[in-house]
């Protein structure tokens, strides 16, 4: 018995190490971290320290601590396809490789409910944060979220007050970034303050609580660079671009609809405030509509953007007159809702070959926090479709009684791709088909997101008629993306780009009927090739046909017949054998020597054999035996 327990026991123990191992692979594939789709990166960021009377000016001090080495109210994250490529302008950077990044300030509430004998959270009741005034008071910690694009004027995009008490415990994130931002390089600042308070002495004095405290206000700053490497130079080819738009006064103050002439009297008249052009396409043309349509080919980058062309502090150079923000505005063109607009709200709209219409992308703020004067500011790349773009701003001229005016740049535009190709691929194998290909299998039509081709497809059959095997036109209608053919015939794909006014014809043979083959390869029509088929044409496996013999085999002879001498060719076979002999002379006539030497080996070997046989005969009296012998 304890052997066979002794037996038992590693396959036992074998067991137990598969179900672990199991339980690994399974706990790592269905883990948070395995099935999060995209990585989280924690970023260091700078803690300063300040006392009760501060405002926490960060910006005026150089004593900081890291916070990876201090006990921080939460944890600062970005999450996004992105890779860490080092430090830009002593910060960190990271490369933005699809989509926008995400911002998460995760934090519990140990600290807002921690004793009064620990460090607690306190309402902080000021508004100034580093020389910046909020809108509400701080209270229980604010986080503060700011861009810049050249790491000297920062713009906030995002306040949250009395954060840790509104919100206890927090996972969720707090920002996103934008397209803009990103397609420019933009750099981010995350800002959190709060007040902290502990208890250093526990004392009364006639009823009357005299307990002694410690104040801290914590400001945590968290900065780094982002960016999206598009493979589009930051400069553009000024002969390969269009502009876009012009300005109106809208006569729909609120809503921004409407137009109103901008006559001498009105401060805007006379100047631009910027233009938007459109680079990276190869060719354009007008619709029927009047709006540009911009074709664009492989490798082809088409990209809008706008170039400020006026201080918006200082237009014209008056320090009177600038863009101003609008908290209340909306646009009735594209229906938004109310919103605080900021000083120049971008809004698109992109419409896709289904006719459907995508909820408008707003930026708001967009003068202030995206675009540069002078400088040529990405809006954003495209693809085929339509789009429907719109800049709304306030221009305020400060004087005894304010000058407010409502202004909107608007156009329209579509992208098409500018080839006329469809690409068929067999179903099976996945190969892409040819012009005048065959296949057993079928295939499928990929048009390459060209979605906006017209493309056409013919089916025909042989079918049987009067004359025999004739071709039939099955189907001939339009075809779309991602179709797939599997019924056999001959396909006539026929691609028209209407902004090109090109074709693009390509024929595809589904099955194995060696008639349809020899019409694909050969170009013969249906008729010819049946004629060639009756006097006898064959047709191989890639559809080529061979022709019969044009010689009539000959008959053998009857008996009554004289079969002819074969004297020619006897004769050939003369001459052939005397030119043989001309050419190899040595091998028809040997060398004499050679003969009457080897003549004298031959003899004198039958010499030594009969003379070792006499040895070995015995002699006998008898001469009758010997004569035998002598005769052998």
């Amino acid at each position: 018995m304890a052997m066979k327990k002794g037996k038992t026991l590693p396959c036992f123990i074998i067991q137990i190490c598969a179900i672990l191992c199991m339980t690994i692979m399974l706990v790592g594939v269905f883990s948070p971290t395995a099935l999060a789709t995209s990585p989280r990166v924690e970023v260091a960021g700078n803690v300063y320290e300040f006392g009760k009377d501060s405002h926490y000016e960060f910006h005026e001090s150089d004593a900081s601590s890291s916070s990876d080495d201090y006990d921080t109210y939460g944890t600062f994250f970005i999450s996004g396809n992105m890779t860490n490529v080092g430090e830009h302008n002593g910060v960190p950077s990271y490369e933005v490789s699809d989509g926008n990044l995400v911002f998460f300030y995760n934090y519990g509430d140990t600290t807002l409910n921690a004793d009064v004998d620990s460090w607690h959270l306190i309402e902080d009741k000021s508004k100034k944060v580093a020389g910046m005034t909020l809108s509400s008071n701080i209270m229980e910690g604010t986080i503060i979220l700011q861009t810049s694009k050249d790491q000297k004027k920062w713009v906030n995009v995002n306040t949250i007050t009395n954060a840790f008490s509104d919100t206890p415990v927090r996972t969720s994130s707090i920002y996103s970034t934008s397209e803009i931002q990103l397609l420019n390089g933009c750099f981010y600042r995350v800002i959190v303050a709060y007040e902290l308070r502990i208890r250093t002495k526990d004392s009364n004095f006639l009823f009357i609580n005299t307990d002694k405290y410690d104040y801290k206000k914590c400001a945590e700053v968290y900065e780094f660079y982002a960016y999206t490497d598009t493979g589009e130079a930051d400069t553009v080819d000024p002969n390969q671009i269009y502009n876009l738009g012009s300005k109106v006064r809208a006569e729909n103050f609120d809503g921004y609809s409407g137009s109103t002439t901008i006559d001498k009297k009105d401060v805007h008249y006379g100047w631009e405030l910027g233009r938007f052009f459109v680079s990276g396409y190869t060719d354009e043309v007008a619709n029927s509509n009047g709006d540009m349509v911009f074709l664009k080919n492989v490798g082809d980058k088409v990209t809008l953007w706008f170039k400020l062309n006026e201080n918006i502090n200082a237009l014209r150079g008056n320090e009177k007159l600038s863009i101003s923000a609008d908290t209340e505005g909306y646009d009735q063109y594209f229906e938004t809702p109310k919103m605080n607009f900021g000083r120049g709200v971008l809004i698109i709209r992109y419409t896709d070959h289904n006719n459907v219409s995508a909820e408008p992308t707003i930026y708001t703020n967009y003068l202030e926090a995206n675009a540069t004067v002078g400088a040529d500011t990405k809006v954003q790349l495209f693809e085929e479709g339509d789009y429907e773009v719109a800049l709304d701003y306030e221009i305020t001229s400060d004087e005894l009684i304010d000058k407010i005016g409502h202004y909107r740049i608007f156009f329209k535009f579509s992208v098409r791709n500018g080839n006329c190709m469809v690409y068929p691929f067999d179903v099976v194998t996945g190969s892409e088909l040819t012009n005048s290909s065959m296949t057993e299998n079928g295939f499928q039509l990929d048009l390459a997101m060209s979605r906006y081709l017209k493309v056409n497809i013919k089916r025909e059959v042989l079918k049987e008629s009067a004359d025999g095997l004739a071709e039939d036109t099955r189907f001939n209608s339009p075809a779309k993306d991602g179709a797939r053919y599997t019924d056999e015939g001959i396909y006539t794909i026929t691609v028209q780009n209407e902004y090109t006014n090109q074709f693009t014809v390509k024929k595809i043979y589904v099955g194995t009927n060696g008639v349809l083959r020899a019409y694909m390869t050969t170009g013969l029509s249906i008729p010819e090739i049946n004629l060639l088929l009756e006097q006898g044409a064959t047709i191989s496996d890639d559809g080529t046909i061979q022709l019969a013999s044009a010689t009539p085999p000959t008959d053998p002879p009857s008996e009554d017949e004289d079969v002819p001498m074969s004297a020619p060719e006897s004769s050939s076979s003369n001459e052939s054998e005397t030119q043989q002999v001309e050419d190899e002379p040595d091998a028809i006539f040997p060398d004499f020597t050679i003969i009457v030497a080897s003549i004298c080996i031959v003899a004198f070997g039958i010499i030594v054999l009969i003379f070792l046989k006499k040895r070995k005969t015995p002699v006998h009296n008898s001469g009758s035996e010997n004569e035998g012998d002598i005769d052998q």
